[in-house]
């Protein structure tokens, strides 16, 4: 078994619109690029994350406040596990205003970088964190539009820090030291944990990383840019209908697609919260379940002019998560037509769901809130194919 105890986990804490989730964003952006190994972890039921930052914003604000829960026992004890059982560093993102149980969440970390804007919110946040035994990194008051400044350097990075907007992401001085402070915590060997990890899958591996050379996928120092095209590729490179476990953090729709190519054989996803998961099965329940589902039919000018008709499955996760365990949901229309799946969900139920509706419907496709598409993973049309794309109902 690995020491997951030895990998840091770094609290960026805050009161709430101070930037946190930006500078999360930032930082795994460039961490990426400078190729550490490491994994961003929003413990907090807000609805936001990578496709948040990137996707468009008035597509990604409703998505949010339709995904957007409250804070639940079971939400907290997940989170706190989570980072207890590590695979790789984490950064973690927590909420505004953690309380009671939620502090739990902080408390199994190992690091902080505070953000605050006044002196009030220093000395509370100071107060709040004070006992957890967190190795403080940085202290930094956020500016929506003022000028950056490094204050002091050792032991703890003071100073201001600016850009910390979603709509004018901008990086400086203060930022620059700030990351190489974070990316000299967690520097480990990519290329070793990656080893590690691929040694325990349970199925042959199917490595997005290495996936990505052979299909000559456009690269950045952040990783492979996948496009939907790419996935009528695979098809010569990725056996189908054999045991497979995939590893990587390519977007969902690769998932989704890789696993549906496995069936009938089992599937199993590398998640940095759980490690190694076999993908579950989905049983339908007449009553209640464990996830929620909403279904509506999609506007034929969305499924395009060629007659493709389908439907759009809306997936809530009650309390913000879901642990890796079969899924129950309500029973949804029968029926052949094509489904669109969308929620904000994790790889594994995206992998999940894709394979529990590939043999009975038209076609599958992955709703991407940052492309604003919709992504064809598996499909029994012949006019309608892996990589084709949709548009999201009311998208102009």
């Amino acid at each position: 078994m690995m020491r997951t105890n030895l990998f840091p986990a770094i609290l960026l804490a805050g009161p709430p619109h101070c930037g946190k989730s930006v500078l999360a964003f930032l930082l795994t952006q460039r961490l990426r690029e400078l190729g550490v190994a490491h994994y961003l972890l929003r413990a907090a039921p807000d609805g936001e994350g990578d496709w948040f930052l990137a996707g468009k914003s008035d597509l990604v604000r409703t998505l949010r406040l339709q995904h957007k829960t409250g804070y639940s026992p079971q939400f907290v004890d997940h989170m706190r596990a989570a980072i207890e059982s590590r695979l790789l560093p984490l950064l973690v993102d927590v909420g505004g205003r953690p309380q009671g149980e939620q502090l739990g969440i902080l408390k199994a970390c190992t690091h902080s970088i505070l953000l605050y804007r006044t002196d009030d919110e220093l000395r509370q946040w100071q107060e709040l964190i004070a006992g957890m035994d967190l190795l403080p990194i940085a202290e930094l008051r956020s500016n929506l539009d003022g000028d950056e400044k490094v204050e002091t350097s050792h032991p703890v990075l003071r100073g201001s820090i600016s850009g910390l907007e979603r709509e004018r992401q901008k990086v400086g001085e203060t930022f620059g030291a700030l990351l190489d402070r974070v990316a000299g915590i967690c520097r480990y060997d990519a290329s070793i944990l990656e080893q590690e990890h691929l040694r325990h899958a349970p199925f042959p591996a199917v490595n997005e990383r290495e996936l990505a050379l052979k299909l000559d996928v456009p690269s950045t120092g952040a990783g492979a840019k996948w496009e939907p095209g790419h996935l009528a590729r695979i098809g010569s490179l990725v056996p189908a209908a054999e045991p497979c476990a995939i590893y990587g953090r390519g977007p969902v729709w690769l998932a989704a697609a890789l696993a549906v190519r496995a069936l009938p054989a089992p599937c199993a996803l590398f998640d940095a919260r759980y490690g190694w998961i076999t993908v579950p099965e989905v049983t339908f329940r007449k009553r209640g379940g464990n996830i929620k589902v909403q279904i509506s039919l999609m506007a034929m000018d969305c499924v395009t002019t060629m007659n493709k008709n389908g439907c759009w499955l809306e997936v809530k996760l009650p309390g913000g998560i879901l642990e890796p365990e079969k899924v129950l949901m309500p029973t949804v229309m029968v029926g052949t037509e094509g489904i669109a799946i969308s929620g904000k969900l994790p790889r594994w139920l995206f992998a999940a769901l894709a394979r529990k509706f590939a043999p009975e419907r038209n076609w599958i496709g992955i709703d991407d809130p940052k492309l604003a598409q919709v992504i064809i993973v598996h499909s029994n049309n012949p006019s309608l194919r892996p990589g084709n794309v949709l548009l999201r109902p009311g998208t102009p």
